[in-house]
């Protein structure tokens, strides 16, 4: 069986998601591919080597133009500092390597603008963005009551994304509350997400506008002894309509202590959806009149681990995204209309920098 050799950049969190899920694939599905962890991109190869081979890796480097001109990969995965993306994807495209990359796409818009420019000169190569609450089980589900016309015409749609790991200063300062690394805080972190969901729901926005605020303005900084200033924000609210003409209000927050949740609100013609992504499968349906539907059960939730293998909402998200990008790289997209393009994120940058009020915009 054909293999698809992968190089992760980075080594944080969300890298350890994405190698979880990659390895685990196999023994979840039946793949028309097999991904092998090939080669770890990291700025401490030999501080990670040990770990790095334990997990199956053949290699440590210390760039991706170093494991791209080592040759043999077809897909990098990008899993660095948004700051880093363009410069990553750059030296994969120029690999001839497919590319997954962590969102937000960048920084800033006209960043990803030059980086989704960069990637439409080799437009034979496969890319996708990890918009992963599109591989959510409930979103899926809604995706397809809002497709079967279950509660009418659309008129509202209200979300509010709940975080609360950022609320105590103590917690020092790393690259996701510097700006010049992250491009933002919530609205960057957690907006992204919510403003994708919008547009994979009700199509593109018409206009968006909204604040932002810094409340826990002093941290510990990165070594925890000092203290310094915060520069990125940590709540942040979205007022929106569609072009499809549907309205509502977002919140995003980093700072939620003891409320955390992702809690979806449309409102129809002809009755409701409800859901908390941090906690439901399936969501919540209210009709006017007669009798509840049934929540449909959507052919892509096959892209995703079953009950018995679930390894959680957070994780078997990012399973079904990168299922869906290894059925791509074989030539088997079986949801031609559900993968995020770099496209998609270009569009979400493009308001989340309005309502910052960046300078640059094309």
């Amino acid at each position: 069986m054909k293999t698809v050799r992968f190089a992760v950049i980075g080594f944080g969190n969300i890298a350890k998601t994405h190698m979880t899920a990659l390895r685990a694939m196999p023994v979840i599905k039946r793949l028309p591919v097999v991904p092998v962890l090939d080669t770890l991109v990291t700025r401490s190869p030999d501080k990670h080597a040990e770990q790095a081979a334990a997990i199956g890796f053949r290699s440590v480097v210390a760039s991706p133009e170093e494991a791209a001109a080592a040759g043999g990969i077809d897909a990098f995965d990008v899993c660095t500092p948004n700051a880093r993306h363009p410069e990553d994807v750059a030296a994969a495209v120029s690999a001839g390597a497919a590319v997954y990359c962590e969102k937000p796409l960048s920084d800033t818009y006209e960043r990803s603008q030059a980086l989704v420019s960069n990637a439409a000169e080799h437009p034979r190569l496969i890319t996708q963005l990890a918009f992963t609450f599109r591989y959510h089980p409930a979103v899926m589900r809604i995706k397809g009551l809002l497709e079967s016309g279950t509660v009418g015409d659309l008129l509202q749609c209200n979300i509010s994304y709940r975080r609360s790991g950022y609320l105590n200063p103590e917690r020092p300062v790393s690259w996701r509350l510097e700006s010049g690394m992250s491009g933002g805080g919530a609205i960057s972190d957690l907006g992204v997400h919510v403003l994708d969901l919008i547009r994979h729901w009700f199509g593109e926005l018409a206009a968006a506008g909204g604040q932002t605020n810094t409340y826990v303005k002093r941290r510990k900084d990165a070594a925890g002894q000092g203290w310094t200033e915060t520069d990125v924000d940590d709540w942040a609210c979205i007022g929106y309509t569609t072009e499809s003409g549907v309205k509502g209000m977002l919140e995003v927050s980093r700072i939620a202590f003891g409320a955390d949740a992702f809690e979806i609100r449309i409102v129809g013609s002809k009755g409701s959806i409800v859901c908390d992504l941090e906690r439901q499968a399936v969501p919540a349906v209210h009709v006017l009149a007669g009798s509840v539907p049934a929540v449909p059960s959507p052919a892509s939730l096959a892209l995703l681990p079953d009950e018995k293998t679930t390894m959680g909402f957070a994780v078997d998200s990012h399973f079904g995204a990168l299922h869906h990008f290894l059925l791509r790289l074989a030539d088997e997209d079986r949801y031609p209309s559900l993968a995020p393009s770099l496209e998609d994120g270009l569009k979400t940058e493009y308001w989340i920098d309005r309502i910052l009020g960046k300078d640059k915009l094309a």
